[in-house]
Parts: structure tokens; C-alpha cells; sequence
């Protein structure tokens, strides 16, 4: 097969068409021919080198995954699939044993695992996963529109409903014209509730719906915040990291702080802790999401009639130069990668 990877850490150069030897799935495996992926921040990440978790080379990324089941282990149950099928690949599956596996939260398994982290991903053209992980296609998504759901949407749907937004809530996204900012401002204004981003690209804010948009200018955004709002906003999801003291600026007495991610200069964030307890501030950090929040945001979207936004479609072999891109915050919304070699 043909693959996008690298076998060493480093600059978007690293990165390079190779071939290997098809996968051949294990029982309780199949093997997926992708037909698209997408790209996320992440993947740069992976090929930076995350620290702790060790990349064995050479390594292939790509969290999204959306193609054909085209192969199954010896004596693997299939159980509702079939050879053939357009699935996507869950964005996590678990050990499948632990407490929380059993509970369908296999994002907060101990031994959890992320296609194009921990094993090979979409940057493949095939790739050997769990059935476990797999998750019926819808027909009313295209194939590009289904690349992007797995990682951006599935998890930002989660900080919407770990948040209990609703309609009427005015929710303010810190990094608003990225994979998730998009995705965020898109599903917030879908559930009746109103959007508060942060961004350096108001008019594409905007057009997504966004009732207030600002830059990253503290008194500026405090400002908008409360002639807007009732002492606050309700709910402030930040994937960048060290914007987390915006948040908790920002946040009414008794509201909630969604933090994942780590996009910004350094994790390590200073705050006041006075700003939870005196606030009454709920504080819920996520990562990644399960397959049943995958499923959800799915049927919400068909049910709603809800596209993603999508800036860009390329291939597979554009890679590097999308990474480049990336990392100069010179991609706006969500990319898609075609596995078209020719």
C-alpha cells in the first residue's frame, strides 16, 4: 500500500509518500481502504514528537478515517457490518475491559488508543483497526464531509453536552476559525444557543453564524462579554491552552470552562485559583471522544440538515505543504485529504 508518513521527528519535510506491505487484520480486525482523511492539529503533533508517548518509525498519521471495509480477521464477528461497508473509524477505542470500556466511555480508558497517535492512521491507504471502532456512514454525507467528523466534531460535540448547553446560552469559543472553532460555532447556533468567538478571521465567524466576534484582546473581549450578556457567558470551551484565563475571565458565577487541547506557546497556564471557588466555576477538562458521541453528532447533523464547514480538498500527497500551512495558521475550518495517488 501507499502511505503519507515519516521515520523521523521533525519539520513538515519529514513527511513522505512510502509503500508497505498491505496490513493483514488480526481476529477482531478489519482492514479499511480509506478513501478520505482529514487534517488536524494533532497529526502535526505526532510529527513533532508528543512527549511520552513514544512513535515507533516509520509512522504513518491520520486521525480521520472514512472508506470501505475491505477486509476481515480469521473468525472475526462482524456483528451489524459488512465487507463493503462505508464506515468511519472511531477518533478512540479502549483496552475493552476496563470499567469505563464496559460503560461505552472508552475515551476514559487507561490504555486508550488513537488511530494516527498510537498506530498507524488515514494518511494510509489501508489501515488495520478494531471492529469495535467502526461506525456506520451515513448516506446523507458526502465523503468529504464524512473526513471531518471522527476527531474535530465528535469532540466538540462532547464539550457542548459534557456543558449542558442549551438554547439560550451564550458559550464563548477561544480559537473560533480552526477544525474545532468551526465545528463549536456550527453546532452551538444548532442547538439554539448563542456564540461568543474569539478569532482573528471575524467575517468567516460571522458567516458561520457567530452573534459576537473579537480578536484576542482581553479588555476588548470583556467588554463585548458584558454588554452581551447577564454577568457573563455560560458555558467557554478553550482548545488553545494558555487562553484559559480568558475563559475564566469571561465566565458567569456558577458557568463552566471546557478546556482540551494544547495549542498555544506551553501547557503550563497561571491562574487565580480564587476564580473557581469564589465563582462557583465548574472546570471539566476532555479529550478525544467516544463512539457514542460519534454517533450522536452524526444523526444530530442529518436530523438537522447541518454541513461542516470545509475550506479546502486535496490529496493525500499535498500533505507536507498542508502541514507547513497548518502550523503557520494559514488553515482555516477543516481540510480534507483524498486518497487519489494518480
Amino acid at each position: 500500500m501507499r502511505a503519507v508518513g515519516f521515520d523521523r521527528h521533525g519539520d513538515p519535510n519529514v513527511l513522505r509518500v512510502m509503500e508497505f506491505p498491505d496490513p493483514r487484520p488480526s481476529p477482531g480486525e478489519v482492514v479499511v481502504r480509506v478513501l478520505a482523511t482529514s487534517l488536524n492539529r494533532i497529526d502535526a503533533i505526532v510529527r513533532r514528537g508528543y512527549p511520552g508517548i513514544p512513535v515507533k518509525f516509520p509512522h504513518v498519521p491520520g486521525a480521520d478515517i472514512v472508506g470501505y471495509v475491505e477486509s476481515a480477521g480469521p473468525g472475526t464477528d462482524l456483528g451489524d457490518f459488512r465487507i463493503g461497508d462505508l464506515v468511519l473509524v472511531s477518533n478512540v477505542w479502549g483496552c475493552g475491559s476496563c470499567r469505563f470500556c464496559r460503560a461505552g466511555m472508552e475515551d476514559h480508558c487507561p490504555s486508550w488508543t488513537m488511530p494516527g497517535f498510537h498506530v498507524w492512521g488515514g494518511y494510509g491507504e489501508l489501515v488495520r483497526v478494531p471492529v469495535k471502532a467502526l461506525v456506520k456512514a451515513p448516506r446523507e454525507l458526502s465523503i468529504n464531509e464524512l473526513a471531518v467528523l471522527p476527531l474535530a466534531y465528535s469532540v466538540s460535540w462532547k464539550a457542548l453536552r459534557v456543558a449542558n448547553v442549551g438554547p439560550g446560552d451564550w458559550v464563548l469559543v477561544l480559537g473560533g476559525s480552526g477544525g474545532i472553532g468551526t465545528a463549536l460555532t456550527i453546532l452551538t447556533k444548532a442547538l439554539g444557543a448563542r456564540v461568543i468567538a474569539v478569532t482573528t478571521r471575524p467575517s468567516l465567524l460571522k458567516s458561520l453564524g457567530a452573534d459576537v466576534v473579537v480578536g484576542y484582546d482581553r479588555e476588548e473581549l470583556m467588554r463585548l462579554v458584558n454588554e452581551n450578556t447577564d454577568g457573563g457567558v455560560d458555558v467557554a470551551i478553550d482548545s488553545i491552552g494558555d487562553t484559559l484565563p480568558m475563559a475564566l475571565e469571561a465566565i458567569r458565577p456558577g458557568g463552566t470552562v471546557v478546556a482540551f487541547g494544547v495549542l498555544g506557546k506551553s501547557p503550563i497556564v497561571q491562574v487565580d485559583i480564587r476564580r473557581f471557588y469564589l465563582r462557583h466555576t465548574r472546570l471539566i477538562g476532555i479529550h478525544n471522544a467516544s463512539k457514542a458521541y460519534l454517533r450522536e453528532v452524526i444523526d444530530f447533523m442529518v436530523s438537522k440538515g447541518i454541513k461542516p464547514f470545509i475550506s479546502r480538498v486535496a490529496t493525500v500527497k499535498e500533505a507536507p505543504t498542508l502541514h507547513e500551512l497548518m502550523e503557520s495558521r494559514g488553515v482555516v475550518g477543516k481540510v480534507v485529504m483524498r486518497h487519489e495517488w494518480d
